[in-house]
């Protein structure tokens, strides 16, 4: 994963962090050290430390003003799949003095790729592995989305009622009025796929939420876990590069190739009003100042430039 040096974390030094830390979490003692750069991701602040012998990430949120009970949905997802070995258990999960929600992870060992066809056909089988595990479970209260569409409209909301929108750069209400025009074919299209399937889905595969392991693979990041449809998962892990794949057939193993081509283009739509919501954030001044530089938002904007036009064309 990518790295980025940070001297300031919500306002906080690296040794003010620290010694919060150290007073709120009773796994970590006076020995803590957080390591002054982020490791990559968009979900959260993930910044690695150690204390005594035990070596972690401590994640931080994106949201400037973050709700006291951010982590408890990732907290309570992560536990279920980390007893099935097939994602890290937290450690622990708490508040900092100023009221800052954090939850901690064991910091895992393992390669992680920025591009699928960088794995080998070993890590291919362990993926499949992996995702065959997650899909065949019923963890209790996950959020549901019943269908293709329900889905779709859970995401469009998100940029219809965003506090930005009325006040976003030019540039930025561009980009939303040139695909204001495809959200209709596009949910008309995930009308026409019907019901799912009711069955967990991940909701955010992409090639860095997997770390691999010599005889297993890890998901991280289960903030969008749901039930929903295993099949979304491979189309969203197809869609959600710069330059969308075809998959290694040992991920596709077991899977509905058919349903997951149908499905690509919902997964398409979903990153796109993410990438929307993101950028509104973004201007808003709604996120953490490390993930919002000019440069971040530039990345932002060009990759949902590219999703639109990969939109347009699916559609025409």
């Amino acid at each position: 994963m990518t790295q980025r040096q940070i001297s300031r974390v919500h306002g906080l030094s690296i040794p003010e962090l620290e010694v919060m830390l150290h007073k709120s979490c009773r796994l970590i003692d006076d020995s803590v050290k957080l390591e002054s750069d982020i490791l990559g991701g968009w979900s959260n602040i993930n910044i690695r430390g150690k204390s005594s012998e035990l070596d972690f990430v401590l994640k931080l949120p994106w949201p400037l003003k973050p709700d006291p009970s951010y982590y408890d949905y990732l907290h309570a997802s992560s536990s279920f799949f980390g007893k099935l070995g097939i994602a890290v258990s937290p450690l622990a999960k708490g508040a900092l003095s100023n009221g800052l929600p954090y939850i901690i992870f064991e910091y895992l060992e393992g390669t992680t790729y920025e591009e699928i066809g960088e794995l080998s056909e070993q890590e291919a089988k362990l993926l499949n592995q992996a995702l065959h595990r997650l899909h065949s479970e019923k963890p209790p209260n996950l959020q549901s989305h019943y269908s293709p569409l329900d889905y779709l409209l859970t995401s469009r909301s998100m940029v219809e009622s965003h506090e930005g929108l009325s006040k976003c750069s030019e540039e930025l209400a561009n980009l939303i009025h040139s695909f204001n025009e495809l959200e209709e074919p596009i949910l008309e299209y995930a009308e026409l796929l019907g019901s799912w399937s009711m069955s967990v889905m991940h909701g955010d595969l992409w090639i860095p939420n997997v770390v691999f392991q010599s005889e297993r693979a890890y998901l991280l990041d289960f903030e969008n876990c749901a039930y929903g449809e295993d099949n979304y998962d491979l189309a969203y892990f197809l869609e959600s590069p710069v330059e969308p794949i075809e998959a290694p057939p040992a991920i596709l193993e077991g899977y509905d190739e058919e349903r997951i081509e149908e499905l690509r283009l919902v997964a398409l739509g979903w990153i796109i009003w993410w990438s929307l919501e993101r950028l509104l954030s973004m201007e808003s001044d709604l996120i953490e100042p490390n993930l919002n530089t000019d440069r971040s938002w530039q990345a932002v904007m060009d990759y949902t430039n590219l999703k639109i036009d990969r939109l347009r064309d699916m559609l025409s």
